[in-house]
């Protein structure tokens, strides 16, 4: 952790404590993998995906892309809100492993290492409105939850003219090996979350009844109180349960 800290110090100016939260949830990740490899046996190892949570413009994506160049892995980066659900026009969550297959230069076993960023993610939270359908929101974290967990994505989609042929011609062993597998994928998220710290401030007050508040609009006050962010407040904001349980390391910026 250390090593990654030093090397974001040389690009990055100040977020310290998010410097140190990465550097420690990469490094775990990572070793992680290298033992549950060398043990050959992987069942004890659970993904520390990360949530990050800051205003636009204060390095989010490339505090991530400087640690993906550093540790050599392939890294892609999208915006969570040009996804969809399945059967509706606009992007597939799937997509995202093809593209990190491609950076990997369609080397499996590079690519089944690397690290998916998704920006936005704030803008994906269920919609409160009956009226019309949430194709954008509540099926795409369902849909993610599918690759944060473990599961296997063709390296072609299914409409693709060239895996089609392959079936059509019952190459069955090849097409057995183009899959890749999500478990070792590490998925880092993010998002602006505006009023996330009304959301905190609510829950931490609870129904005390006041005469005098302390005057709480400055930033200082503002990342103390992202600092005691739980779940709940993330359910509360619109993430789905199963969503937000997915993300056990939270960083602020």
């Amino acid at each position: 952790p250390k090593e990654i800290k030093t090397y974001l110090d040389r690009f990055i100016v100040g977020q310290a404590d998010a410097k140190k939260a990465l550097a420690i949830a990469i490094c775990d990740h990572y070793n992680f993998i290298k033992e549950a490899l060398e043990l050959d046996d992987p069942n004890h190892y659970t993904k520390q995906n990360v949530l990050m949570i800051g205003p636009t413009g204060v390095g989010k994506t490339y505090m991530v892309k400087r640690i993906a160049e550093l540790i050599g892995v392939p890294f892609v980066k999208s915006d969570a809100t040009k996804f969809t659900e399945t059967g509706y026009q606009g992007g597939d969550v799937e997509d995202l492993i093809r593209q990190l297959y491609r950076k990997a230069d369609k080397n499996i076993e590079l690519a089944q290492f690397g690290i998916i960023y998704l920006d936005e993610i704030d803008k994906i939270t269920t919609s409160s409105s009956k009226h019309h359908k949430d194709v954008s929101g509540r099926g795409v974290q369902s849909n993610l939850l599918k690759l944060m967990e473990d599961t296997e994505i063709p390296t072609q989609p299914p409409w693709d003219i060239q895996s089609q042929i392959k079936q059509m011609m019952g190459s069955q062993q090849s097409q057995k090996k183009e899959t890749l597998h999500t478990k070792h994928i590490l998925f880092i998220v993010s998002g602006a979350f505006n009023g996330i710290d009304e959301i905190i401030k609510k829950r931490i007050s609870g129904a005390n009844i006041r005469f005098e508040r302390e005057a709480t609009n400055n930033n200082k006050n503002k990342s103390l109180t992202l600092q005691k962010l739980r779940t709940k407040d993330l359910i509360d904001f619109g993430l789905e349960p199963e969503f937000s349980g997915r993300l056990p390391v939270r960083v602020s910026l």
